[in-house]
């Protein structure tokens, strides 16, 4: 390499730049003497005498960079863009690589103008077939229409109600908000059925809480007499409701299932179905201790109240009695607020909106941390007097 003068062995004259020359032609800035200048024999050819002279017309473009030799047209780059986006479907792309191509090589030649093209009729053939598929398929395909629901949300799920009475599947305990179950045989380990698909009467839509009511009380009929005892205590009762759309277009049918979330003993091992309800063989996990409209004399935590006929005076009467779910004690606080709710529901039901009847207060039992841990999940739900209860508040089961 050498090294570039200094700013002080500049000349003082124009600056030139160096002209590039064959290494057999002098540079125009080489010094010749008077004998070089002297034209040989050969230089002494005129174009008369038939030298082979070229006229600038007939010589090669001058390059438009100092030095830099002309090449080939060379094939645009956004036009082979175009062709390879297109022909993978990103239309967008390949558009716009083929607009950009057409521009370039108008304005500066080159090749490419059919790759150009091919992209373009690619992305055609692309819009084309998503507009026939859209004709043919409709909103389905695309997106769920008002008041429907996508029947395959997760790979090989779909909606409870569209499966028949009798049809098992396995559906998810935590969420019973979630209508997507996976099918499964009936003599495959699974957790739900569906129990029936009641029609609910035609009249205007009756909103989402009453139709709900509605969908309960019909499940509940319809219910298999076998598991009706266990069904608050290992099996969650769950109903599909129509949507408004649905409703308007005639369609009303209630999809009523059941998903076991306990631990009894059923036939088979773990905690699946491997029979259908009709054939399962289904043990309480234990029965309570007292049932509903008993009156007891008085309440000890640590021994069985003795029950006594209402007509006798008597310090308690049963008003319910359910069982909790869940694995983790959730704390004395947040259990107390859980029961009383549920003790109230279950009031209601019984006495509607006059509850509870004068003369009478509402109370509750609940499990300890201790014997949550050993299983128990017994609640039960009591009336008491401020003296002794002397008649039935509480019709019996």
């Amino acid at each position: 390499m050498t090294t570039p003068p200094s700013p002080d062995d500049v000349p003082d004259g124009p600056a030139t730049d160096p002209a590039w020359a064959p290494p057999d032609r002098p540079t125009s800035d080489t010094p010749t003497s008077d004998t070089d200048a002297t034209p040989g024999p050969a230089d002494a050819a005129s174009p008369a005498d038939g030298a082979d002279e070229t006229s600038p017309a007939d010589g090669p473009e001058p390059s438009p960079i100092a030095g830099e030799r002309p090449d080939r047209a060379r094939t645009n780059g956004f036009a082979i863009a175009a062709l390879v986006t297109g022909a993978v479907g990103l239309v967008l792309f390949a558009i716009a690589f083929a607009v950009a191509a057409l521009v370039q090589i108008r304005r500066r030649g080159g090749r490419g103008r059919g790759l150009a093209l091919g992209g373009l009729g690619a992305s055609a053939a692309w819009l084309a077939a998503a507009a026939i598929i859209a004709a043919l398929f409709g909103d389905s395909l695309f997106s769920a229409g008002e008041g429907e629901a996508d029947p395959s949300q997760r790979d090989g799920y779909v909606l409870s109600s569209t499966l028949k009475v009798g049809d098992c599947f396995t559906a998810q305990t935590r969420d019973s908000a979630d209508p997507n179950v996976f099918p499964s045989r009936c003599d495959s380990p699974h957790n739900g059925e569906v129990v029936a698909k009641p029609t609910l009467p035609a009249g205007p839509f009756p909103g989402v809480g009453r139709l709900a009511a509605q969908a309960a009380a019909l499940c509940k009929e319809r219910t298999p007499d076998n598991v009706k005892k266990v069904v608050d205590d290992d099996f969650d009762a769950r109903a599909e409701l129509p949507k408004r759309k649905d409703w308007e277009n005639g369609k009303r049918t209630v999809t009523c299932t059941l998903v076991y979330v306990g631990e009894g003993k059923y036939v088979g091992e773990g905690k699946s179905l491997i029979t259908p309800l009709s054939r399962a063989v289904i043990t309480p996990r234990h029965e309570a201790m007292f049932e509903q409209g008993e009156c007891l004399e008085k309440w000890d935590e640590s021994m069985t109240p003795p029950v006594v006929d209402c007509d006798r005076p008597h310090k308690f009467q049963v008003l319910a009695t359910y069982k909790l779910q869940g694995k983790e004690y959730p704390g004395r606080g947040k259990l107390e607020k859980m029961v009383s709710k549920g003790c109230a529901k279950r009031a209601a039901d019984i006495w509607g909106s006059d509850s509870p009847p004068d003369g009478v207060y509402p109370t509750f039992s609940t499990p300890t941390e201790q014997e949550w841990r050993r299983g128990y999940r017994d609640v039960y739900c009591l009336i008491a007097g401020n003296g002794p209860l002397k008649r039935s508040f509480v019709p019996k089961k």
